[in-house]
């Protein structure tokens, strides 16, 4: 009988049998190590199945977990957001997968109340620039795990303070309970979900950083330091102490925000805010460059993952090396660092082909620059 490694299904006379089901076969320690992930469940373990093990199967398959007492254990409840669970999940999969610290270790830290901790010792093991991009978030998302073993401490915990506090602010019931709050939440329709974060980050006294989807969507993109989000996050607390949450969802949906601004009473004083704010659809590729270069936690161990409008509108196409885009990505964040850069102007120039000229003559640049930021543009006119 011809048999295969349950692993690579490789063929071999040197086949070793599962020591604990005796059903299946490997060739090498190696091949059965990797496949305990998803073996243990239909084997006969020497210790009990915990929630990490299918925490660690999730991450093997790149889905956020099934089982509900993994979501409640490992923090997935408590990310309202899809942008959130995933994140979350990249955390782990660098933990697991990327690392190779087993679920029984991760099971460990969580039963001794210290994840966090554990997870941050991890990270910070790594060079900064090969942490990639959901570290960063998880420092200001640390809420999500403040659930630590068995203890039930959900009305301590910052993140559902904060859902609760955006939900009773927007006409919710001080009587509802977290699962109603929850299930309200999933009922709605995406704009509305984003939109309730946001307001959670809001009356909290935060707002969104880089490393969020909402940095872009309210425009905090097109501020140019941080006391400027400050200030812009301070007029985002007027308006939805103004205006109702109905009247603030559909502002957003229509990309009107900007009228309800002005609706109420409340000045803006931020430079190209309407650029984003009225074009949310369709942001133009220069605020997703910036997004790119003024973040480290683009970087992983596998390099960088550069958003394809980026890739080609700014030259990221003609890396041939991680060095290379390393190099580029810092000329943009100088530039985006500048005081009195212009973004637009520099959206301009990529459209008319004219990167190297138009930062050369502010910045002193390497000639291999001109090379790099060449792109496909201006586009030949049709006839």
């Amino acid at each position: 009988m011809v048999r295969q490694c349950d692993t690579c299904s490789k063929s071999t006379s040197n086949l070793k049998r599962c020591s604990g089901c005796h059903k299946v076969w490997y060739c090498s320690t190696t091949c059965q190590k990797s496949n305990w992930v998803r073996h243990i469940f239909a084997c006969k373990p020497r210790r009990p199945i915990t929630t990490a093990d299918h925490l660690a199967l999730a991450v093997r398959n790149n889905l956020l977990p099934q089982d509900p007492q993994t979501s409640k254990d490992y923090g997935f409840e408590c990310a309202f957001t899809a942008e959130n669970r995933s994140n979350l999940l990249g955390l782990y999969i660098g933990l697991i997968e990327r690392m190779g610290i087993p679920a029984k270790t991760i099971n460990d830290w969580r039963v001794r109340g210290v994840l966090v901790e554990e997870i941050k010792a991890a990270y910070y093991k790594i060079p900064a620039e090969f942490r990639g991009g959901y570290f960063p978030w998880f420092l200001q998302n640390q809420h999500v795990l403040n659930v630590s073993s068995g203890v039930d401490s959900q009305s301590n915990d910052k993140g559902n303070a904060m859902v609760r506090r955006a939900w009773r602010f927007t006409g919710g019931a001080e009587t509802d309970s977290l699962e109603d709050i929850r299930a309200g939440i999933a009922s709605m329709s995406q704009h509305r979900r984003t939109c309730h974060f946001f307001y959670g980050l809001l009356l909290s006294k935060w707002h969104p950083a880089p490393s969020q989807d909402l940095w872009m969507a309210f425009g905090f993109c097109s501020c140019t330091c941080e006391e400027e989000e400050m200030y812009l996050g301070g007029r985002y607390q007027d308006l939805i102490a103004k205006c109702t949450f109905n009247e603030f969802c559909d502002a957003f949906c229509s990309s009107h925000i900007l009228d309800l601004f002005h609706k109420n009473g409340i000045s803006m004083n931020v430079r190209h805010l309407a650029d984003i704010l009225q074009n949310n659809s369709t942001l133009k590729s220069v605020w997703l460059l910036k997004q790119f270069a003024i973040r480290t936690d683009e970087e992983s161990a596998e390099g960088c993952i550069v958003v394809n409008p980026v890739g080609v509108d700014y030259g990221f196409m003609n890396c041939k090396k991680d060095s290379e885009i390393q190099a580029l990505k810092k000329v943009y964040r100088t530039f985006f660092e500048r005081p009195g850069a212009d973004p637009l102007a520099l959206h301009d120039a990529a459209i008319h082909g004219n990167i190297f000229g138009y930062l050369g003559s502010s910045m002193k640049l390497n000639a291999k620059y001109e090379r790099l930021m060449k792109n496909p543009y201006p586009l030949p006119l049709l006839e």
